[in-house]
């Protein structure tokens, strides 16, 4: 680079920042990219864990009166984990009325995602947020569905 011509060591100068920027800037896109995809992928993980449990009370609640089930999250949670991208959620059983109707819905919430799942029963009682790293017993008692 050193050369009795100052403008071939200027020409080289300019090449060289002009590569250098555009690998930084290659780096800055790739690292956006990884981003948007963890969060989506923790929407797909939030949905898939409220399905789950939706699906729990649901038969639970189905089945009549002194049914009960042992919902182990963190086996299912252990499959969505990383050590790069690790999964961890809430949930929470609530009813909710919408057009003087009452729903159940278990709301997921993972980082800043939030999803909602209806269920059928609309009284839950006991253990009002639910975790990824926990089993729960989810019993139906005279239609009223706990969670502990």
């Amino acid at each position: 680079m050193l050369s009795d011509d100052k403008g071939q060591a200027s020409a080289e100068f300019i090449f060289v920042t002009l590569i250098a920027i555009i690998v930084i800037g290659s780096l800055v896109s790739v690292i956006g990219s990884n981003q948007a995809e963890t969060q989506s992928s923790n929407a797909a993980g939030a949905k898939i864990m409220g399905e789950k449990i939706a699906e729990t009370v649901n038969t639970v609640y189905i089945n009549g009166n002194g049914y009960s089930i042992i919902m182990n999250l963190s086996t299912l949670n252990s499959g969505m984990n990383s050590t790069t991208y690790p999964f961890n959620f809430t949930a929470t059983p609530s009813n909710t009325t919408a057009n003087g109707t009452t729903m159940g819905v278990i709301t997921v919430t993972t980082g800043t995602t939030n999803m909602v799942i209806n269920v059928i029963p609309t009284k839950f009682s006991g253990t009002t947020t639910i975790n990824n790293a926990n089993s729960y017993q989810v019993t139906n008692v005279n239609g009223v569905i706990q969670i502990s």
